[in-house]
């Protein structure tokens, strides 16, 4: 079984700057990110592309319900999902998971061009660097490779199926009907 990069979830490793086995360093998106993608799949598993709620998703993932909130706002802004609010509000997908690129979604709450600030200050290499365009090279190369798949290439394979199995048990746990 290969186990996850240090930092992750099941790994007891601290994150951070620490090799993995092969004494590689992992690329590590944002907490925000994270929770970005984890709220479009979950959402893309809704039947119907129906309306869920925020504590639901929180409750399957068990993560921060006001962390999610904000990551909601911020996916409504960006046009991933739509948002109504009220007794009957809640949240779900704007588009078909057909439709969502993994790349496209990370380049947007990421921003590409980020990994190196060269431009924060006064920099005596400026002009005569490449590490900057190295840099940008390769995150350009990471968000191709993930827009190869979408929401729905995802929730095809095992993560869909956990993620129905999931959604369906903490429905009943908690007395909450489809979501």
């Amino acid at each position: 079984m290969v186990s996850p990069p240090a930092g992750c979830a099941g790994d007891p490793r601290p994150a951070g700057g620490v090799a993995d086995e092969e004494g590689q360093r992992a690329l590590r998106l944002s907490l925000y990110t994270d929770l970005s993608l984890r709220l479009l799949l979950y959402l893309g598993t809704v039947e119907g592309g129906g309306w869920t709620t925020t504590p639901a998703v929180a409750r399957t993932f068990g993560v921060s319900l006001n962390h999610l909130q904000k990551v909601a706002r911020g996916l409504t802004g960006a046009g991933y999902i739509e948002a109504r609010q009220g007794r009957s509000g809640g949240v779900r997908l704007a588009r078909p998971p057909a439709e969502v690129r993994l790349g496209a979604v990370v380049a947007e709450l990421e921003g590409l061009g980020c990994l190196v600030e060269c431009g924060r200050g006064p920099c005596p290499l400026a002009g005569r660097c490449l590490l900057k365009t190295a840099l940008d090279a390769a995150e350009r190369s990471f968000v191709r490779e993930l827009d190869r798949f979408t929401l729905a290439d995802v929730l095809a394979g095992p993560t869909g199926a956990t993620l129905r199995d999931l959604i369906g048990r903490d429905a009943e746990g908690a007395g909450e009907p489809g979501a």
